[in-house]
């Protein structure tokens, strides 16, 4: 009982063989085969597959200034009366649609004498909308301190994209507070050469009034020259200005060295700095003048970079399905 029962279960597995061995065939005569295999290679695909090929990339970090003066309205991008900090964001975002893919991004903010860095280069495709969220949402409100020295910034910038490896692009409008003559360059001749860079200036060459924002980011007053002095720019003139009664202004000419209530972009001094760190320097009016700045070899390296491999496996499937179309005419079943 016990050989016939085995004896039975061999024949019943021929019998499965057989049978599937003959759907095999005719799957395969007819093209059903085909047609089943390129739905299984679509499969992987909505798990996002990715592979690593060596790429031209240009990993970047973008610094950007978020000292008060950058809320001047003296930009004409994309309307008139448009904020330096709207088109330094605006830069970087048109400048990070134009990084290849595999490319590492991070983004860092200028206040003070700091350049600190937010996150650690992420895959500029992938974390595209991520980082976009994260430069659309930045004020001048998230500054620490209210003094920014550019030079001191800068140097920090470049020692932040030296340790990560990356190229530095930074966008400011070089206006310092308090103001200095001319800058000081020495740090930066240290560090010349060791990072690939651009520097981005933004705003109008006429001096303009620094706004105050409220909460809302609306303009609620201007900053004056005595509260200038009262922020501690000038402290051969604080006495006399804490002397004057609430509300009243110094008088004609008491004043005149004060500078700090108003701003303009700073060429000669973005000229120098750039020239000792032996950075691209651009002035710029609308993003895509950026873009095109940084669409240079320099700022590229080829290197083994993460890239999309969804396009293999819709490969694979369209040459199955092609192969399924053609086979019965190519090979009539008899």
């Amino acid at each position: 009982m016990r050989l016939t029962s085995q004896v039975l279960k061999q024949r019943s597995l021929r019998k499965t063989l057989v049978h599937m061995r003959r759907w095999i065939i005719h799957a395969w005569g007819n093209g059903t085969l085909c047609l089943l295999l390129a739905a299984a290679a679509l499969l992987p695909v909505w798990t996002s597959p990715t592979t690593q090929m060596h790429s031209q990339v240009q990993d970047t970090l973008f610094v950007i200034d978020i000292s008060e003066s950058m809320n001047v309205q003296d930009v004409d991008y994309p309307r008139p009366h448009t904020s330096r900090l709207h088109l330094a964001k605006e830069t970087v975002r048109e400048s990070m649609t134009s990084l290849p893919c595999g490319s590492k991004v991070s983004i860092a903010l200028f206040a003070g004498d700091e350049s600190v860095v937010l996150f650690e280069p992420l895959e500029v495709c992938r974390h595209f909308p991520a980082i976009e969220q994260v430069v659309a949402r930045l004020e001048t409100k998230m500054r620490w301190v209210g003094d920014s020295w550019v030079v001191r910034a800068l140097v920090m910038g470049m020692k932040e994209a030296q340790k990560r490896k990356l190229n530095m692009v930074m966008i400011t409008d070089g206006d310092e507070m308090p103001h200095h003559s001319a800058p000081r360059v020495s740090d930066l001749l240290n560090i010349k050469g060791k990072v690939n860079g651009l520097l981005v200036g933004v705003g109008g060459e006429a001096l303009q009034p620094v706004p105050k924002l409220n909460d809302r980011q609306q303009i609620v007053g201007y900053w004056t020259p005595e509260e200038a002095v009262i922020e501690g720019n000038h402290p051969n003139l604080l006495a006399y200005v804490k002397a004057l009664q609430p509300g009243e202004r110094a008088a004609v000419g008491v004043l005149e060295e004060v500078g700090e209530h108003l701003s303009a972009l700073n060429k000669p001094f973005l000229k120098a700095i750039a020239e000792a760190s032996q950075f691209d320097l651009i002035y710029i009016q609308q993003p895509q003048q950026a873009v095109r700045a940084l669409n240079n070899t320099k700022f590229q390296k080829s290197a083994l970079a993460e890239r999309d491999a969804s396009w293999l496996f819709a490969l694979a499937s369209m040459v199955l399905f092609l192969t399924a179309w053609f086979w019965h005419r190519i090979f009539p079943q008899t």
